[in-house]
């Protein structure tokens, strides 16, 4: 079961998150002691944290994009009387920010935000609570973030819509979100807009049944969009895809790429060319492992998964890049119940076959919310809480992910680090995080050319079910919504 509460979307049931409340509370009473699992900060490399947003906000999900020399960053304020969804943008590489600046509104409070960058433009969008409903809020920027035109609502103000998601091929825009109806029932919903975001045409429904829909990843390349979500419109969860092969106007029947008797859910893609790369969780073996499975011919069919995890503990929420006939892969794998590691894996054939995975964290605490982006080097990001508060680590592999060097801690400091953002252009890490210190949560920003971790003291608060949702992982916890 799925359903709103305020302007956040909760999956599965109430029950189910009452005993995940419960875990999250145990997980964060595991205090463990600074300990040199992992590796102190060594001199420059990195640049002192920025604290890109106002101080003594309630600040949250950072969300990062990087286009040439232009870095952008969205966030959503929470605080009481400073509801807003926040931009901020930097025109040398991220060495300085210009001041926020607030998109504007809707009518409500805003959720969710999504930032993307292309040929010049920006695009944000995001949900907005007022009345009792969500909806769904779009700008966009023809100056490269210099100045935002007034949102407008993509959605139908009369539905209760959430978790939007966005690209963007040429001058045409996709939006595609979550829509609620009566009975907590949740569909995939679609829009297009043809003239760079100026105006989107009515939604069109890519799923409509009386079951439970999870969050779309989207992506666009020339006149092809594909969609992909997890449902149970007709069964257990299972994983689908739906493309279109004329700019979004019309879309074809959904292929059902998991489709096995167990649950499965928390999909990943990425495109190249005519190959879809697709990774999700399953728990048809009796508990969750981590699958792949990959389509040479745009989506149409797709090879039979491969158990890429292949352990007897919970692994799941996986995400994926992909170099050459290179795949690589991470996830949050349970080592016992109170300590998660980050897992990683790589193919050489095309996602054929996978090696041994790697324990990449390899700490006492719990650790999660992997990122992972190749650049010649491979790098992965996590939030582990081993120091007795979460921190966002970094790990490098020079050989291709055959070995990696010791994680660094990149805050390093007294409060708290979520909501780990990372990416990698032209041999750069730029990393962007949520903050908590001083009773406030603030949006941090570092980047490094060298990886070799110098950061500043950083301030600042999450939700702490949202960011220990991500951490845990649960039996059926593949229902649970993922941002």
């Amino acid at each position: 079961m799925m359903f709103f509460k305020q302007n956040y979307l909760i999956m599965p049931d109430k029950a189910l998150c009452m005993r995940k409340l419960a875990l999250a509370v145990l997980i964060l009473s595991f205090g463990v002691p600074l300990s040199n699992v992992f590796a102190d900060s060594t001199p420059a490399g990195f640049t002192n944290a920025i604290n890109v947003s106002s101080p003594g906000g309630n600040s949250t999900i950072p969300q990062l994009a990087v286009s040439g020399n232009n870095v952008y960053l969205g966030w959503v304020n929470n605080a009481a009387g400073r509801f807003g969804a926040m931009f901020a943008k930097s025109d040398n590489g991220g060495s300085t920010f210009g001041k926020e600046a607030d998109l504007g509104t809707i009518g409500g409070a805003p959720d969710n935000i999504r930032i993307l960058g292309s040929q010049g433009n920006v695009y944000a969008v995001w949900q907005s609570y007022s009345a009792n409903k969500s909806s769904i809020a779009f700008a966009k920027s023809s100056d490269n973030g210099t100045t935002f035109r007034p949102p407008v609502r993509v959605s139908d103000p009369s539905k209760d819509s959430a978790f939007p998601q966005i690209s963007a091929y040429g001058n045409n825009v996709y939006i595609a979100w979550l829509e609620r109806t009566t009975g907590d029932v949740t569909n995939v919903l679609f829009a297009k807009s043809s003239d760079g975001g100026a105006t989107f045409g009515t939604p069109i429904a890519i799923t409509s049944h009386n079951g439970t829909s999870g969050i779309p990843k989207i992506y666009a390349s020339q006149n092809r969009v594909y969609l992909m979500w997890e449902d149970n419109g007709a069964k257990n969860f299972d994983v689908f895809l739906d493309t279109s092969s004329d700019s979004g106007n019309t879309f074809g029947t959904p292929v059902n790429i998991s489709n096995n008797a167990g649950d499965s859910g928390a999909p990943q893609m990425v495109i190249d060319g005519n190959n879809v790369y697709a990774v999700w969780m399953d728990d048809t073996s009796g508990n969750f492992d981590v699958l792949f499975s990959k389509s040479t011919d745009g989506g149409q069919t797709f090879a039979k998964p491969v158990n890429v995890s292949g352990d007897t503990q919970e692994s799941g929420y996986a995400q994926l890049a992909i170099a050459g006939n290179n795949v690589y892969l991470v996830w949050t794998n349970a080592v016992t119940g109170k300590n998660y590691d980050i897992f990683f894996a790589k193919s050489t054939d095309g996602g054929q076959t996978f090696s041994q995975p790697l324990n990449i964290s390899n700490s006492p605490g719990a650790s999660g919310w992997p990122q992972v982006a190749v650049d010649g080097n491979v790098y992965v990001s996590w939030v582990d809480n081993t120091p007795g508060h979460f921190d966002v680590y970094i790990a490098k592999s020079t050989d291709d992910g055959t070995s990696f060097e010791s994680p660094v801690d990149v805050n390093n400091n007294a409060g708290g680090s979520w909501y780990n953002q990372m990416v990698v252009s032209s041999n750069t890490v730029y990393l962007a995080w949520l903050g908590e210190g001083n009773g406030s949560s603030n949006i941090m920003f570092s980047k490094s050319t060298t990886f070799v971790p110098e950061f500043g003291p950083i301030a600042p608060l999450i939700l702490l079910v949202s960011v220990l949702s991500i951490v845990m992982i649960s039996k059926r916890s593949v229902l649970k919504a993922q941002i």
